[in-house]
C-alpha cells in the first residue's frame, strides 16, 4: 500500500507578479462564490512586516475605511504607525541626518524595509507553461488591462470566456514610481497563402484537464488575506516589537490554527514590490489617503518593571546600553525620542 506524507495548513497557492520585460498570462473567469456576481478581480491593501513568534510573515488586510468625504470610519493603527514613521524618515532624509535615515530606512521608506502597505489587484490566472496561480497587478497595470478588455468586448470578444479566452502580454519597464505597464493581446505568427506571415490572437479554451485543477490550484479571491477589525489591528501593533515585527498573539488574533504557527498557512508571504505611490492608491480607491491621527504609543511586550528587574540581575555595565539593545523594550514614541525626534 502506498503511503504519503500528510500536509498541514492548507494548500499553498502560487503567486505571479510582473517582472521587468514581458510576461504572458490568461486571466481566468469568475469562479466559486464570486461566479454568480461575475467578479474576477479584487483589490487589497495589505500590511506586511508583522510576524508571529516563530518569525513567520503574517500579512493582513488594512482595516482603514473612509467615507466619501474622506472621513475615517474605521481606523487602522498599522497605517497610523506607518505614516508616522514615513514622515520622520522623510524629515531625516531631507535634513541630511544619515544616522536617523539609516535606522528608519530599515523600517520604512526603502524597497527592503520591514513595513509596507502593499496595494494590488488580485485575479486567478494561468501562465504559458500551464501553471495556475494568483496574478497581482498594480493599479496602473490593471487600468491598462481594463482598457484593453473594454476594446475587445466592443468587438464582441470576451477575453475571459472559458471557451474563447485570450492570453495577455504585459510589458513592465522602469522602476519605483517611474514604473510603466503596457498590455497587448498575445499572438502567434501564422502563414497565410497569398498574404504571408500574419499575427493571430491566441485563443484558449479551458478544457477538463484545467478545470479539474482549479479547485486545488486557483484561489478564492475573497479569502486571500485575513481581515482583522480595527481593534484587532490596534492590538497587533501595540503588542509588536517595532524592530522585528514580532507580535506575540498575532496567530490567535488572525485565526491561524496551531499547526500553522511554524508555517506560512495560506497567507501570501512573498516579497512585496516596495512602496506604492500615492497616485496609485488614490486612483484605485478613488480617494487619496487623508492624513490620520497620530498613533498612540504602542504597548511594550515586556513591561518597564520587568525590564528594570532584568537589568538588576545583570552584571554592572560600564557602558550604557545602546539604542539597538534597548529598542525591543521601547514604544514607538520612545524609539523616536531615542533618535532625537519628537
Amino acid at each position: 500500500m502506498k503511503l504519503g506524507k500528510a500536509k498541514y495548513g492548507g494548500n499553498k497557492k502560487q503567486y505571479f507578479k510582473l517582472k521587468d520585460g514581458k510576461s504572458t498570462y490568461r486571466i481566468l473567469p469568475p469562479m466559486g462564490e464570486l461566479a454568480d456576481d461575475g467578479i474576477w478581480s479584487l483589490y487589497y491593501r495589505v500590511h506586511y512586516g508583522y510576524t508571529n513568534a516563530a518569525g513567520k510573515s503574517r500579512p493582513f488586510e488594512s482595516s482603514l475605511v473612509k467615507n466619501q468625504k474622506k472621513m475615517i470610519e474605521s481606523p487602522d493603527a498599522a497605517v497610523e504607525r506607518l505614516d508616522k514613521l514615513k514622515a520622520k524618515y522623510d524629515e531625516a532624509k531631507k535634513a541630511g541626518d544619515k544616522k536617523v535615515t539609516e535606522m528608519l530606512g530599515k523600517l520604512v521608506g526603502e524597497s527592503k524595509s520591514r513595513y509596507n502597505l502593499d496595494n494590488n489587484h488580485y485575479m486567478n490566472a494561468i501562465d504559458t507553461q500551464g501553471n495556475i496561480g494568483v496574478l497581482k497587478l498594480r493599479h496602473t497595470a490593471k487600468k491598462a488591462l481594463d482598457t484593453l478588455i473594454r476594446d475587445l468586448r466592443d468587438k464582441n470578444i470576451d477575453p475571459l470566456d472559458p471557451d474563447n479566452g485570450r492570453f495577455f502580454t504585459f510589458t513592465r519597464s522602469g522602476s519605483g514610481r517611474e514604473t510603466t505597464f503596457a498590455v497587448a493581446v498575445a499572438t502567434k505568427t501564422i502563414l497565410v497563402d497569398g498574404v504571408g506571415e500574419v499575427e493571430q490572437a491566441i485563443v484558449h479554451k479551458l478544457d477538463e484537464s484545467i478545470i479539474s485543477r482549479l479547485k486545488s490550484e486557483a484561489a478564492e479571491l475573497q479569502k486571500l488575506f485575513k481581515k482583522p477589525t480595527s481593534e484587532q489591528v490596534a492590538q497587533i501593533v501595540a503588542e509588536s516589537n517595532l524592530q522585528t515585527g514580532v507580535s506575540a498573539n498575532i496567530d490567535e488574533i488572525l485565526g491561524y490554527k496551531t499547526e500553522d504557527a511554524a508555517g506560512d498557512g495560506d497567507a501570501e508571504t512573498e516579497e512585496t514590490d516596495g512602496e506604492t505611490s500615492a497616485t496609485e492608491v488614490a486612483a484605485a480607491l478613488e480617494a487619496a489617503p487623508a492624513p490620520v491621527q497620530e498613533a498612540k504609543p504602542a504597548a511594550i511586550v515586556e513591561t518597564k518593571a520587568e525590564a528594570k528587574v532584568e537589568q538588576k540581575k545583570a552584571a554592572p555595565a560600564t557602558v550604557a546600553p545602546t539604542t539597538a539593545q534597548k529598542v525591543a523594550d521601547m514604544s514607538d514614541d520612545e524609539f523616536m525620542s531615542s533618535l532625537g525626534l519628537k
